[in-house]
């Protein structure tokens, strides 16, 4: 059974459809997978072993490529196609695909699929919610990078994961500092991960704070493969809601969410090896970006309130 597999990004949702593609194997182990993603992905792509092709294409960038997308994808012959992304650009490639079997999900434009896919999945018994073993792999290059760039830290390392993409899931700079000046104290290694000139700024503002030798700044510095091998080379990873931290948890890390408007369990922080800290905000789990007390919510979220969410994931694990 040759299989199409649709998720074009967001990260951490790109991360969680590997996932997901895992489960499918584990139902359907005589399938061969194939995952049209963006291009931005390619490299963490390919070092996954559940996919046997790979079709890139930048939706956001070139939308005149889905004509060559589509054309590559009819001259594979599919016999089936899962969409797990509720985008227009997956549905209008199902219904030009000629695929004979299309499982997806829009909010609009469903007629260009068989069956909405969470239902399919139901009723053939796939639970896509598993996260029982790593699903995320890097490959031997990567993982001598990141013992080579982690070499000169102490032996118990934090991974930092200090950005979101909402303000809603942010955790305050002078929380992190408080946080992170205790595990100074305690002799842990931190490396700070993130991408973009704000978290860039942020990252020097905590490294001149804390004044600590042992700490690594890998904002904006590594790919998404690299970031696996160095985050499974860590001891445990702590942020919020955003890529790197599913990242963190599907590569096996023990990993500490920190929790306010979005529900954990609902997108895929469902590892035996994940613990999460969650806000006091009365809305908590609202998954409302516009919502009025904007990043107020996760200011209820103390750094004493991490630090203990850490102490009991390490019991644990």
């Amino acid at each position: 059974m040759n299989v199409l597999w649709i998720r074009y990004g967001a990260f951490g949702d790109v991360l969680q459809a590997v996932a997901r593609a895992r489960i499918f194997k584990r139902k359907f182990p005589e399938a061969e997978l194939t995952i049209l993603s963006r291009p931005e992905y390619k490299k963490i792509i390919a070092a996954q072993d559940v996919f046997k092709e790979y079709i890139f294409w930048d939706s956001k960038r070139d939308p005149l490529g889905y004509f060559k997308a589509v054309k590559d994808i009819r001259n594979r012959k599919f016999d089936m196609l899962v969409s797990i992304h509720n985008v227009g650009s997956s549905a209008l490639v199902s219904i030009a695909s000629g695929i004979p079997e299309r499982y997806g999900i829009s909010s609009t434009l469903q007629f260009c699929y068989h069956k909405n896919v969470w239902e399919w999945f139901k009723e053939v018994g796939i639970d896509i919610n598993i996260r029982d073993v790593p699903m995320i792999q890097t490959d031997d290059k990567s993982m001598r990078f990141a013992g080579e760039l982690l070499a000169d830290l102490p032996d118990k390392k934090v991974f930092c994961i200090i950005g979101a993409s909402k303000p809603q899931k942010l955790w305050s700079m002078d929380y992190w500092a408080k946080f992170m000046e205790q595990l100074a104290a305690e002799g842990w290694g931190l490396v700070i991960n993130g991408h973009g000139r704000e978290e860039e700024v942020n990252a020097e503002f905590l490294i001149k704070e804390l004044n600590y030798k042992n700490i690594l700044n890998l904002v904006n510095k590594i790919d998404f493969l690299e970031m696996a091998a160095v985050v499974k080379n860590c001891t445990v990873a702590v942020g919020p809601d955003t890529g790197p931290l599913h990242l963190a948890a599907l590569c096996g890390t023990p990993t500490l969410g920190l929790f306010g408007c979005t529900p954990s369990q609902k997108i895929g922080f469902t590892m035996p090896w994940f613990r999460e800290v969650t806000c006091t905000c009365p809305r908590i789990g609202c998954w409302n970006y516009k919502c009025p007390l904007g990043d107020k919510c996760m200011s209820t979220l103390t750094p004493e309130m991490a630090l203990e969410g850490l102490r009991q994931l390490r019991i644990e694990n």
